[in-house]
């Protein structure tokens, strides 16, 4: 399948501004800095969908960092309908997406020119309001899934955080972090993150049209989004473009390439093009379907046998030394943060989803003993007598265990023991404990049904399920409510116990919701059913154990 626009959509690109010359008169409008958009009137307020914060990365811009969108004024954008997202595997109009991940069917267009994003203003913002604001970065292991998906439709998170809300995409898989080629012509990689940062000054320049303030901008990420937030708390370039950060799952345990490795995976991936190695004409000019296939046939290529998580990540960030200079538990450990507030968390069985997408069938015994030895060498035996094998037949339980731990639970307490020795107080840690009761929702990934999987907690958060057709159950719906209140909270007084000036209705029963320092055992709070609670000492013992061997990246 041709991973490129529709035909009409080229004919009209041709022609001018495929979305512009909408009446004024249909929808709410806006004036922003390239011209005056239109958008629509829903109940919870308005939605602006599809909006250009950069030029089409396409032709000689492929592999370039993001450049200005052409301006369309004095004609009015039409942005009533989702754009499209960015080249992916998943995603197409047959597949299916129980977990509402995509957009809808007739709105799925998969293409290069997927600079786009949504903005959602609650009905209680104005032109002047001055509303904070909450930029929402999307995850998918740096390689799928968009802003434009129906569960971060954000008309209901905007409306109880009372917030304006930004979700933007940005460059996926090989078009988003291709490092290949020397000189000035070269790939540099991180086109994904540099997209980031445009869409965070597109909101800077921007967002006040809109109601928003866009001194009061608070970062908010999941999965791979998460760990981009971070990434913005230890990249300077990021430093004025937001002022607080919410950090869902981030997989701070995973590998990131050096600058050599990813090099040596771009000479790969120009072999499997069929282009001489950093010959960036050639890939310049290869077929967007072609780049689409390439890239998934080499994303099980392990370029250092020393780091055999990379290929949990085929394609994401690398240590460029530019906008990234180290791994992320050691950027934290040597102080070279920015010191705002921060909440982040993780689920209770993260790993789960991994094993049984890396392993449809049990797990040996014999392979998972293989497998920890490969990959934590000297430390093998150690963590085998900690994870010890199940012996049952299918070693996929400890492995997802070890998965949560490892990869996102422990990892996430070192970056906040880190913050901690550098006197950053401002932090608040969560864990979420709560499976999503909705059993369709999880019809392509049965194994999570009953689980706190990776990623259970969007539902909660944006409380987007009912455009799909789900509903929560009472006590769920006071558990999103809970994390509404929260965030909203951090939102307008970066604290998420404080409401400040702002009204809300709603309630998490008075739960006051301690910093992660604020005792000596480290202090959680833990969403949960029928109501949250504050606990200490999250898998201390595990969390000491991965400590001590000191093998985060």
């Amino acid at each position: 399948m041709a991973l490129l626009p529709h035909p009409l959509l080229v004919v009209l690109a041709v022609l001018g501004c495929s979305n512009c010359g909408g009446s004024a008169s249909d929808g709410p409008v806006v004036q922003t800095s390239h011209g005056p958009v239109m958008g629509i009137y829903v109940e919870e307020g308005k939605i602006f969908y599809g909006i250009p914060f950069a030029a089409p990365p396409t032709g000689n811009l492929r592999w370039r960092p993001p450049q200005p969108a052409k301006p369309w004024g004095p004609d009015t954008y039409n942005a009533t309908k989702r754009s499209p997202i960015c080249i992916q595997a998943t995603c197409g109009p047959n597949d299916p997406d129980s977990s509402a991940q995509c957009p809808p069917v007739a709105e799925r267009v998969r293409s290069e020119d997927c600079l786009y994003l949504n903005v959602f203003v609650p009905t209680t913002a104005s032109p002047k309001s001055k509303k904070p604001v909450i930029v929402f970065i999307h995850g998918g292991n740096f390689f799928e899934f968009s802003a434009m998906g129906v569960i971060y439709d954000s008309r209901f998170f905007a409306n109880k955080t009372d917030a304006v809300v930004v979700a933007a995409n940005y460059r996926l898989s090989s078009l988003g972090f291709l490092r290949a080629g020397t000189g000035k012509d070269a790939a540099m990689g991180n086109y994904g993150l540099r997209d980031q940062v445009a869409a965070l000054q597109w909101v800077q320049d921007n967002i006040a049209a809109f109601g928003g303030d866009e001194n009061q901008v608070t970062l908010f990420g999941e999965s791979a989004g998460a760990y981009s937030v971070l990434f913005h708390l230890v990249n300077k370039g990021s430093e004025k473009l937001f002022h607080k950060a919410i950090v869902a799952s981030a997989p701070t345990g995973l590998y990131f390439r050096s600058q050599l490795e990813a090099i040596i995976f771009g000479d790969d991936f120009a072999a499997a093009l069929n282009c001489s190695v950093g010959d960036m004409a050639c890939m310049r000019a290869a077929d967007a379907s072609k780049i689409s296939h390439t890239q998934q046939a080499i994303e099980n290529t392990i370029v250092n046998p020393l780091h055999l998580t990379e290929v949990a990540k085929p394609w994401g960030p690398v240590v460029d030394g530019d906008m990234i200079t180290r791994q992320m538990v050691e950027s934290f450990s040597t102080g070279n943060f920015q010191k705002k507030p921060l909440i982040i968390g993780t689920n209770t069985e993260e790993g789960i989803l991994f094993t049984h997408e890396a392993s449809s069938s049990p797990l040996a015994t014999s392979r998972y003993q293989e497998a920890m030895l490969a990959i934590f060498k000297t430390s093998g035996f150690s963590v085998l007598r900690t994870y010890p094998p199940s012996n049952t037949g299918d070693e996929r339980p400890i492995l997802g265990t070890l998965i949560t731990h490892f990869i996102f639970a422990c990892p996430t307490r070192n970056i906040l023991k880190s913050a901690l020795n550098y006197g950053h107080t401002n932090t608040w840690l969560y864990v979420f404990a709560h499976p999503l009761s909705v059993h369709a929702a999880w019809k392509s990934y049965p194994y999570c049904e009953g689980h706190v999987c990776h990623g259970a907690d969007l539902p909660f958060a944006f409380q987007s399920i009912s455009l799909k057709g789900y509903e929560f159950t009472a006590e769920e719906q006071v558990l999103a409510d809970s994390v509404a209140y929260y965030y909203g909270n951090f939102a307008h007084t970066s604290d998420p116990n404080s409401p400040g000036t702002r009204h809300t209705s709603l309630s998490t029963t008075g739960l006051d919701w301690p910093s992660f320092g604020s005792t000596q055992n480290y202090t959680h709070l833990v969403f949960d059913v029928p109501k949250n609670s504050i606990s200490q000492g999250y898998l201390q013992d595990k969390c000491d154990f991965w400590d001590e061997e000191n093998q985060y990246p």
